[in-house]
């Protein structure tokens, strides 16, 4: 009768461990599936996008957990500076986050005073990534035909180029990128939004922003996550090379 009931504790353990082995297995099959699913998961360097009304910031947190890169908002239309941008910017480049600042683009301003606005700003800094015109329809009230902003865009992109001695990048959505960007600024860098899906449009982008609802410890707000179209080797050299 021992016997028989050693043999059962021998079989009941080999059935448990026959059941922790395919849980394991399975858990593994749920990562792949959701890595091979989840498009952004296939880029190492990630990073993300913060304005004032992100709140406080401990950049010696968010640096903890890996963030390659970060976007900074500086200004907004011909008038607005961003309150938290210069303390943003000292303090991420103290901890060794590469760094970059955008604008804001309003649709009802002139393009010469908006860019004028943004190097102001950006003045005496040493940033990491290229400046960033953001244009996009939302936020914007258009009162103007589409030539005239296109016009103004131009403007502030020619003049910011001129003052920086490098190629801006251009954030935009898949909509707004049809309607004033598609045909007209081939030489610029794409920063995509997408939140469905990896971006589809025609020309190939450099950096895609795929979530507006990101968490991370030491924000106090919701930060935007983005990813860089390509490696680490591919990053250093963009970082490097980022100058016309």
């Amino acid at each position: 009768m021992g016997k028989k009931r050693r043999k059962k504790r021998k079989v009941s353990k080999n059935k448990y461990y026959l059941a922790a082995a395919l849980i394991s297995l399975l858990v593994i099959i749920i990562l792949v599936v959701r890595f091979l699913t989840d498009p952004y998961h296939r880029y190492l360097i990630w990073g993300i996008d913060v304005s004032a009304h992100t709140g406080t910031i401990e950049w010696e947190k968010v640096k903890e957990q890996r963030v390659n890169f970060a976007f900074i908002k500086a200004t907004e239309g011909a008038t607005l500076r961003d309150e938290t941008f210069r303390r943003n910017i000292a303090q991420a480049q103290k901890v060794g986050i590469p760094v970059g600042a955008y604008h804001f683009f309003n649709f009802n301003r002139s393009g010469k005073q908006q860019a004028q606005n943004y190097l102001s700003a950006i003045d005496g800094l040493n940033l990491e990534l290229p400046p960033v015109v953001d244009v996009e329809e939302w936020g914007n009230v258009i009162r103007r035909p589409k030539k005239e902003i296109i016009k103004d865009i131009r403007a502030f992109i020619r003049l910011v180029e001129e003052k920086t001695k490098t190629k801006v990048l251009i954030y935009t959505n898949k909509d707004t990128y049809k309607w004033y960007i598609k045909d007209e600024f081939l030489e610029n860098d794409i920063w995509i939004c997408s939140f469905d899906h990896t971006p589809k449009i025609e020309k190939p982008w450099t950096f895609w922003q795929y979530h507006h609802e990101g968490r991370l410890d030491g924000v106090e707000g919701k930060v935007d996550y983005n990813v860089f179209y390509g490696n680490s080797i591919e990053w250093k050299h963009y970082l490097i090379n980022k100058k016309r």
